[in-house]
């Protein structure tokens, strides 16, 4: 699906949404509209066999009443249940739309997304709010449901009197006036609280990636004044939302009794000069109780549409970002050397290439740049297309998915909830085999010795040394023509840094590999050493020949003790 297909207002979105299940909302709709007619039917079929036989004293009518009675009663239970399970099913599938789009777009997006979505509000898009835009149509149903019965009841009643028709009528009518305004105001009060949630959320998320950053320079107190501060927020916000929604649950109940109080009164006037009989009485108050009822899911409607609207307008934001890495190259086949001119950085093809620099941080974002996703000058807010080549061709004329296809760039990437052989995605020897290159042992037995053990939600049933060791083993199953790794064996102790250095260097023979380290345990098998200062390359060569320089020397022997 393209990013084209997916509209970027709100309302035409929760169409789209409802438009996709067609089939399911419409036979909904249609036995909900069955249901509905057979409830208002049951107390006029009561009311005719009062009226025909009780009172008339006629046992004749008897049995097509009763089997008029025990039809309805099968259609308003049984086919009620039917339509209840074909809204479900199609909010459910609306819902798992929602989750599809959002992580088709984020694909898509990548980077892009990064700066304009927070974490937190990643999470409140994919369960809220995609919970909200699909459950509308489950409430519509029932909304269409009240019409319906509406409609029929008042059709009913002005046979029995246009007064008592004009009645249910004018104070349905008089619900809606009376509940729009609040509803209106309930949105307003749901767009700020959803704006709250989504930046405390987001906050809560940021301090759980950084807790120990924050801890290591004191920031706890400043984080936790802020976070109380945008609690604040949010509560007044939660109050604004439970004001108006009380008044809307307050009407909601209290409405709909009026309107059978106002018809009963009618109705019993009516019967007292003979205008009405007494079944007809007994079917008006019957049918009006239903109708007062389910008025109250026609608001419930409304709330429903106000949210998913509110929930809709936030998705539709998510969807109208764009990816950072421009996407226009056609180009295939390129080889030879990977350079990055903003940095110096050169990657020899073939060979183990080790990028030692002060501060990751630069590093990275020139291996990024190698493995575009990451445009030139990013850093500054001014990204370009990059400059980056690889032999005679730059990388933004090559097609992405070839780039994608062929350079794997390793960081701190995610472990999803999955079997260790679906993690992977090799054959077992050679998962097996990528397992032992990254040293990673420990976590095929700790998960059972195999390849159907499940590894939890990022990683969690695995410490840090394992999940970065499963991260380089899931990378060297992959056997991409070209590796770029960011410090892949920074939670390791020595000796197993040493041996996952080994393996990695033979089992990467004669392929590209390169490595962001200042460890000399990958030092001492490095083809070739890239020294990069604040971002720049300074020097390459051997490690023994850039160790002659005292600054070069100092970093690494830091490593090394």
């Amino acid at each position: 699906m393209s990013p084209a297909d997916i509209p970027a207002d709100p309302w035409r979105y929760l169409w789209y949404i409802a438009r996709a299940q067609t089939g399911l909302v419409a036979l909904g709709f249609v036995l909900l509209s069955i249901s509905g007619a057979a409830w208002i039917l049951l107390p006029w079929t009561i009311a005719k066999i009062i009226d025909e036989v009780l009172v008339a004293g006629s046992a004749e009518p008897l049995a097509r009443w009763s089997i008029m009675l025990v039809v309805v009663a099968i259609a308003s239970s049984w086919v009620f249940v039917a339509g209840y399970r074909s809204l479900f099913m199609a909010e459910s599938h609306a819902r798992v739309r929602t989750v599809r789009n959002i992580t088709d777009h984020l694909n898509r997006a990548g980077t892009g997304v990064r700066g304009a979505i927070s974490p937190g509000e990643m999470v409140n898009l994919s369960t809220e709010d995609a919970h909200k835009t699909g459950s509308f149509i489950f409430q519509l149903g029932f909304g269409w449901m009240g019409l319906v019965m509406t409609a029929v009841g008042a059709v009913l009643l002005w046979r029995a009197s246009p007064a008592l028709g004009i009645t249910t009528l004018t104070g349905v009518i008089l619900i809606g006036f009376v509940v729009g305004p609040v509803l209106s105001r309930l949105q307003h009060h749901q767009i700020a609280y959803r704006s709250s949630v989504a930046t405390l959320t987001g906050q809560a998320s940021d301090v759980v990636g950084g807790l120990r950053v924050l801890r290591g320079v004191g920031g706890e107190e400043q984080f936790s004044r802020r976070y109380r501060a945008a609690s604040a927020e949010l509560r007044d916000a939660g109050y604004g939302v439970a004001t108006a929604d009380s008044w809307v649950q307050g009407l909601k109940a209290s409405l709909p009794l009026a309107l059978i109080a106002a018809v009963t009164w009618v109705g019993a006037r009516l019967a007292l000069n003979g205008a009405i009989s007494i079944g007809e009485l007994s079917a008006a108050f019957g049918m009006t109780a239903l109708v007062a009822q389910h008025s109250g899911a026609m608001i419930g409607m409304a709330q429903a549409v106000i949210a998913a609207q509110v929930a809709s307008r936030r998705l539709t934001a998510f969807f109208n970002t764009s990816s950072d890495i421009t996407d226009g190259g056609t180009a295939t086949g390129a080889a030879g050397t990977l350079r990055d001119p903003e940095s110096g950085l050169a990657i020899e093809p073939g060979r183990l290439t080790v990028v030692v620099s002060a501060e990751a941080k630069p590093a990275e974002a020139a291996m990024e740049r190698l493995a575009r996703y990451r445009e030139s000058g990013a850093e500054t807010g001014a990204a370009t297309s990059s400059d980056a080549e690889w032999g005679d061709v730059k990388l933004a004329d090559l097609a992405l998915d070839e780039v994608r296809e062929r350079v794997l760039l390793l960081r701190d990437d995610y472990l999803f909830a999955q079997t260790l052989g679906e993690t992977l995605r090799v054959d077992e020897d050679r998962a097996l085999a990528a397992i032992s290159a990254a040293g990673a042992g420990d976590v095929y037995s700790s998960l059972g010795s195999t390849m159907d053990g499940e590894v939890h939600n990022a990683g969690r049933n695995l410490s840090g040394g394992q999940r970065q060791r499963l991260r380089l083993a899931r990378a060297l199953a992959a056997d991409a023509e070209v590796l770029l790794a960011v410090e892949p064996t920074s939670a390791v102790d020595a000796h197993t840094e040493s041996l996952i250095a080994e393996r990695v260097a033979a089992a990467r023979a004669g392929r590209t590999t390169a490595v962001v380290t200042a460890s000399p345990l990958w030092l001492a098998r490095a083809d070739a050493v890239a020294w990069m200062v604040d971002g720049k390359v300074r020097a390459t060569g051997g490690h023994a020949e850039l160790s002659l320089q005292d600054e070069y020397r100092s970093l690494t022997s830091r490593q090394e003790s």
